[in-house]
């Protein structure tokens, strides 16, 4: 069975933020260093690589949506079979609670920068 090394380990930490181009040059340096020599970190990185920059493209083009509205509060509670708007138990908890403002675009950049 495969167990990774501790530099596998160390720079796996770090992965992430070098696909984000968010490292600190020292950072940035020892990953890829680690990289040129480590095929499983490298495809591990190639696979981050091509999230981050799928992000960064729709980041950009959320951005640029005109006419995008934001909604400020949740849809109310659906309705039950019988008609109330009770909280019906078979369909879950009570809706309708505010909820906080936030883009699309807003939150897929907040995505990209949690590890």
């Amino acid at each position: 069975m495969f167990t990774p090394s501790q530099d596998c380990r160390t720079i796996g930490d770090l992965l992430e933020g070098h696909a984000l181009n968010v490292l600190e040059p020292g950072e940035a340096s020892a990953v890829r260093a680690h990289l040129e020599t480590c095929p499983d970190c490298r495809d591990e990185h190639h696979c981050l690589a091509v999230v981050a920059a799928h992000l960064s493209s729709l980041r950009k083009a959320l951005a640029y949506e005109p006419g995008r509205q934001q909604s400020s509060y949740l849809p109310g509670p659906a309705r039950c079979r019988h008609g109330s708007r009770h909280r019906c138990r078979r369909h879950g908890g009570a809706r309708g609670a505010p909820a906080t403002s936030l883009t699309l675009s807003q939150w897929v950049s907040r995505l990209a920068y949690v590890r």
